[in-house]
């Protein structure tokens, strides 16, 4: 019979709180064996830690020092409104295969550059600027809006929304060069340039484009040249009008509001200049195909150092003596129990 002021309920949560403490405890203590069982392990094993530690440091310098390249590398931002990650990627595999290839000679073709150039280039890459995934979660945001847009009554707002999300640099990759002699990567950039810019698909669109705006700017000069004509013979109008004692029946330019009105002409005018200004910076700056950011020649190599080297190698030693002592372990029980 249970006591008074006690319940089978309170004896049994008291002992699943116990039995959590008694089980967590054996973890700790579990944890505290094994670090304990690896500060022995080497104490136990000296002769063959030692001998394996050196081997692998001894391999690691001499690789290091006789036989592993040093190589560099150095990236540039291009940006171009006809890019997209399969034609960039696709362009990048054809560079790589034929960096990849005994003779140099076809990439040194394909980029315009010397055989002796092309020899010191290992390789190339190349990633978006802008990550994949925000270039999704915007269209996917894009398309809510859109959606919505057409239930709802502000739609100058939910454009502007959509101009906000819109990512600067969504067509910009980052190309990477690496090579084996750093004073050759200043000269890459110009090969490489032109290399995606004459593509047949970028090279005809940027030239329709450059096309499209120089024919913009003409017409919108030609506009111009009218407007300021008409400026002044609305201004030589009005400076008659002002002159004259009597309120002018030889006005005639009075007759029609909306071909007259001085305000809206002047404004005409100034809305047609600045997009001539956008043509001329647009012309100027051919940003549907533009590098945001060249090639720098950097001293250091990429490459790993020899000390980095030796000290990756020290650890795959000590890994390495710790498994032969776990193999060497497992086959004396293995002996035990056949």
């Amino acid at each position: 019979m249970d006591k008074p002021g006690t319940s089978t309920d309170e004896i049994d949560l008291g002992q699943m709180f116990s039995r959590i403490g008694d089980f967590f405890i054996k973890i700790g203590f579990g944890i505290l064996q094994f670090i304990a069982t690896l500060r022995l392990v080497p104490i136990r094993n000296k002769v063959l830690f030692i001998v394996i530690t050196i081997a692998s440091v001894v391999v690691g310098y001499s690789y290091a020092k006789y036989l592993k390249k040093k190589f560099y590398e150095s990236t540039m931002i291009l940006s171009s409104d006809y890019f997209n990650k399969r034609l960039v990627d696709n362009s990048i595999d054809k560079l790589n295969l034929l960096a990849g290839e005994s003779t140099k000679t076809g990439l040194a073709k394909i980029l315009g550059i010397s055989d002796t150039l092309a020899s010191n280039i290992i390789g190339f890459g190349a990633r978006p600027f802008v990550a994949e995934n925000d270039v999704i979660e915007l269209e996917v945001l894009k398309e809510q809006l859109k959606n919505a847009q057409a239930s709802s009554k502000n739609e100058k707002v939910i454009e502007q929304v959509v101009k906000r999300i819109e990512i600067e640099n969504r067509h910009a990759y980052e190309i990477t060069v690496r090579t084996l002699s750093p004073t050759v990567i200043e000269n890459l950039q110009t090969a490489l340039v032109n290399y995606f810019r004459n593509n047949t698909y970028i090279k005809r669109r940027i030239e329709v484009n450059k096309s499209n705006l120089i024919e913009r700017k003409v017409k919108l000069l030609h506009d111009l040249q009218k407007l300021d004509s008409l400026k002044s013979i609305i201004y030589t109008n009005y400076k008659s009008m002002a002159s004259q004692t009597k309120q002018g029946s030889n006005n005639v330019i009075l007759s029609d509001k909306a071909v007259t009105d001085p305000v809206q002409i002047y404004y005409q005018d100034t809305q047609i200049y600045s997009e001539f200004q956008k043509a001329n910076v647009d012309i100027y700056l051919q940003k549907d195909f533009e590098v945001i950011d060249g090639f720098t020649e950097f001293s250091e190599p990429t490459s790993a150092s020899t000390k980095q080297i030796v000290y990756i190698s020290f650890l795959v030693g000590i890994a390495l003596s710790y498994l032969i002592v776990a193999l060497i372990s497992f086959n004396k029980y293995l002996a035990t129990i056949s």
